[in-house]
């Protein structure tokens, strides 16, 4: 297998895996605006990671393949090697659009999970200042 057809089959692997990763990123999403249970989200956060292991791989994959090249595998590496091989091209456009969309989903994500954090930070704190104060009287009724 030549070096353009090893680079070609890991960005392929990659835009594949990245639409699995998405379709995560998305049930995630519509997990998020419901209630959860711990357990759901434990098991979904532990299918992103793998995702995201299996991705580094291939993101070392596709650094050796550009390495072997002699490119760096960066946006001008890529350019560069493009340029030689156009046929590469749609291939990482592909690659590029659908990172693109998994980080637009994953940082809407994060910020549900960050208002969630903030409203349950809001109710603990709220209970602290309430359970500062004497809230019953020596009868257990609420103090006044």
């Amino acid at each position: 297998m030549s070096h353009i057809d090893a680079l070609l089959r890991c960005v392929d692997e990659q835009s594949e895996l990245l639409d699995e990763f998405i379709q995560a990123l998305e049930a995630e999403g519509a997990m998020l605006l419901e209630t959860p249970s711990n357990e759901a989200l434990g098991t979904l956060t532990a299918r992103k990671n793998e995702y995201a292991r299996r991705l580094g791989e291939l993101d070392q994959a596709r650094a050796a393949a550009m390495a072997a090249l002699e490119q760096n595998d960066d946006h001008a590496g890529i350019d560069a090697v493009c340029a030689v091989h156009p046929d590469l091209r749609p291939a990482f456009d592909t690659l590029f659009e659908r990172a693109e969309h998994a980080s637009t989903l994953n940082r809407a994500n994060g910020q549900i999970l960050q208002s969630f954090v903030e409203h349950n930070q809001q109710a603990l704190d709220t209970l602290r200042t309430l359970m500062g104060k004497d809230l019953y009287d020596a009868r257990g009724r609420l103090s006044k």
